[in-house]
């Protein structure tokens, strides 16, 4: 992708142009209802995410122009919530 201003002026000195990238990450929400080795096996998998190479790293973009958005991923929603009433 050319991320180079569309400005003559600034094309010519290769100038970045107004540019907001906006990385969208998820994260284990606390709403899920896994069994324990889903919970280990989901845990793993984000501590390695966690550890790795991030994604602005990766596609090589610069820190100042990333927005990261943090997603909740929701696997195995509970299904059974119990509520009790409390009267006043």
């Amino acid at each position: 992708m050319n991320i180079t201003s569309r400005y003559e002026s600034l094309e010519r000195n290769n100038v970045v142009g107004d540019f907001q990238f906006i990385v969208m990450e998820k994260y284990l929400s606390q709403d899920n209802d896994l069994p324990f080795l889903e919970r280990i096996v989901m845990k793993l998998y984000f501590w390695l995410k966690e550890i790795s190479l991030s994604e602005e790293k990766g596609f090589g973009l610069d820190v100042s122009n990333v927005t990261v958005e943090k997603i909740p991923l929701i696997v195995t929603p509970v299904s059974n919530i119990k509520l009790k009433r409390i009267d006043d």
